[in-house]
């Protein structure tokens, strides 16, 4: 049975740094994907249509085939048409899933991303992954 999105993604707005922070809980099983957009971008609205996202994936499994269309189709090319341009996203994953996101077919993905001006970007690291936000936001600022 899926996972409720609630159960499956905790989602907090950290005002100060103007950053929407989503964490995937311990994996079970793969919840409704949509809903789980429609949660983020709720929350998103709701903080001022909030452009720079945190999403620490630490917890999931590597790229399931539904978790994959769902970041390629729905999200990269919705969240922009709801939020504005540019959205920038940090995605937090493991070390283990190194070989995957430096390879060739996630680099193709992750240009094709920007051509909608969706900025995904793999972090092992949580606080790079908030440098890298807070550096673009403050790009946005100035």
């Amino acid at each position: 049975m899926p996972a409720s999105p609630a159960e499956s993604l905790a989602i907090t707005y950290e005002a100060e740094e103007g950053v929407l922070v989503g964490r995937w809980r311990r994996n079970h099983a793969e919840p409704d994907l949509p809903e789980v957009f429609e949660l983020l971008v709720e929350a998103a609205l709701k903080a001022d249509h909030c452009r720079f996202w945190l999403l620490d994936l630490r917890e999931r499994t590597w790229h399931p085939p539904a978790f994959k269309k769902w970041f390629d189709n729905l999200l990269s090319k919705q969240v922009v048409q709801v939020l504005g341009r540019p959205v920038f996203l940090a995605c937090v994953a493991t070390e283990q899933n190194r070989a995957d996101i430096e390879s060739i077919a996630t680099q193709v993905r992750l240009r094709q991303h920007a051509q909608e001006e969706f900025y995904p970007y793999f972090f092992n690291n949580e606080g790079a992954a908030r440098d890298w936000l807070l550096y673009h936001r403050q790009q946005e600022k100035d």
